[in-house]
């Protein structure tokens, strides 16, 4: 299983993974990407992937499963969560959501930060 964040780390692993077989030591049809969406991600992050990663995903009919919380809480046993997509033929990120990151974090009075160079 590999955790997606839609970043540029999650897509370098998977993109290599996809692409060198020497740097896993599984076969592919045992993979799953698991993205949890909050709700909130960049419309241009969400073009980029569909057009540069999901097409090799499709190829090596890689398993895709999106969720996104449906409400505040979310339980152990699953509620709260929905599944938008389990697929392994993936052309579209969902990342829209019924309860958005941004919502929580508006809810709790909390302020998005960054700071600092990636390096």
């Amino acid at each position: 299983m590999l955790g997606f964040g839609m970043g540029v780390d999650s897509c370098a692993i998977l993109l290599r993974w996809l692409t060198d077989p020497t740097s896993r030591n599984f076969d592919l049809d045992d993979l799953a990407v698991v993205t949890a969406q909050t709700g909130d991600e960049k419309a241009t992050a969400r073009t980029e992937i569909e057009k540069l990663v999901l097409p090799l995903m499709r190829a090596h009919r890689i398993r895709l499963i999106q969720v996104a919380r449906s409400e505040r809480y979310a339980t152990s046993t699953g509620k709260g969560i929905v599944v938008l997509s389990d697929t392994r033929s993936p052309d579209r990120m969902f990342t829209e959501g019924r309860y958005k990151l941004s919502d929580e974090m508006l809810s709790a009075g909390t302020v998005p930060q960054a700071g600092g160079a990636r390096l």
